[in-house]
């Protein structure tokens, strides 16, 4: 399990939440996004869409085979 804390500093459009669901969907890993009052399945786009905000401070959480390289891609994914 690999877990990175971090602050969404950029806004968060359709487009982007697109991109984020897609890229969470190359992973085998299962991977969250866990926030102040959230838990969502980063491959999930409603949830994503529902709960996301700028300037959250939220947690990823990987887990599975491939759960090293979906962190450095979700970190880099938010800077």
């Amino acid at each position: 399990m690999r877990v990175k804390e971090l602050r969404v500093s950029k806004p968060m459009s359709v487009d982007i939440f697109i991109q984020l669901a897609n890229l969470a969907n190359k992973f085998e890993s299962d991977i969250y996004v866990i926030g102040p009052n959230y838990k969502i399945d980063a491959k999930s786009l409603m949830g994503l869409l529902a709960t996301l905000r700028i300037d959250d401070q939220i947690t990823i959480l990987t887990s599975g085979e491939d759960e090293e390289e979906a962190i450095k891609a979700c970190i880099h994914f938010f800077k």
